[in-house]
């Protein structure tokens, strides 16, 4: 069964929640989330990862569960993720991002929700695009997850 942990804005200004995997709230992964507001943002011309880009951005928890219930090839190089939210208490803003926290898997990955705050509202599902890059959560997207075949994400809204 594929997991992930990823981290959803919350409705503050500035906040962000997270949806994470019972693998992924192991001591560890609760040690990266206690860091995440810790981190100082980087101001380098080096490339910095997407917790180092965004670690100025407060991060609130907010727990829940959620399943991946489809996948789309959107082009050759984009797949849209559905997530289905049980929760009916959890919802976002239009442009909030998700960090994306998987299991095994030490980078962390940023991706916008490109679903309107509505179809939460109708359907319980938020959308994400993720872009194939050499990124390792933009490659466990698009290889791991095929809902296809019967294989789904389970996870934990955080």
């Amino acid at each position: 069964m594929a997991c992930a942990a990823v981290l959803v804005p919350g409705l503050l200004r500035g906040a962000v929640g997270a949806i994470c995997s019972q693998a992924a709230l192991s001591k560890s992964t609760r040690c990266a989330l206690r860091h995440l507001s810790l981190t100082s943002i980087m101001k380098s011309k080096r490339k910095t990862d997407h917790l180092e880009r965004t670690a100025n951005v407060l991060r609130q928890e907010v727990v829940t569960a959620a399943k991946v219930c489809g996948t789309v090839n959107e082009s050759p190089s984009v797949k849209r993720l559905r997530l289905l939210v049980a929760d009916q208490d959890f919802s976002f803003k239009a442009g909030q991002w998700i960090d994306f926290f998987i299991p095994g898997v030490s980078v962390v990955g940023g991706f916008s929700i490109c679903s309107s705050p509505r179809l939460l509202e109708q359907e319980r599902v938020i959308e994400l695009a993720v872009k194939y890059t050499n990124h390792p959560p933009a490659v466990w997207i698009h290889n791991q997850i095929s809902t296809e075949n019967g294989q789904t994400g389970e996870m934990d809204m955080r």
